[in-house]
């Protein structure tokens, strides 16, 4: 991987780590994301992740049409593993539990798909 490469992929889960983990996740979007619905708030969410995903490719100076592909596929991607988490939470209770591992192993998948997502935008992209 080139520094240009590592780089940005710093960036970007920097990015992926501000959209999660503070306050730019928002008690409505954690509410929604918890049970996979409304879809609003969690469109709102990926759109976040989105605007952090545009703002790290374009700190790298990649095109227009650059900026736009990576924050459409990170959009859309994140909006999917999230819904899709919340509905498999609110479906088995047992993986909303910290006390139980299943909660940690399927926090765990959800974090490496947008992991890889992230990796994938870098290839992408440069």
């Amino acid at each position: 991987m080139t520094a240009e490469a590592s780089l940005l992929l710093v960036l970007l889960l920097v990015g992926h780590f501000l959209g999660d983990f503070t306050p730019l996740s928002t008690a409505r979007m954690l509410r929604a994301k918890a049970i996979g619905r409304p879809l609003r708030p969690i469109f709102e969410h990926a759109g976040v992740h989105a605007g952090l995903v545009a703002m790290a490719v374009g700190i790298m100076g990649v095109s227009l049409r650059g900026i736009v592909l990576a924050a459409t596929v990170e959009l859309l991607t994140h909006f999917t593993v999230d819904v899709g988490r919340g509905r498999l939470m609110h479906r088995f209770p047992r993986l909303s539990d910290p006390a139980d591992g299943a909660f940690w192993t399927t926090l765990g998948l959800d974090q490496l798909a947008h992991g890889l997502v992230l990796l994938g935008l870098v290839r992408l992209v440069l």
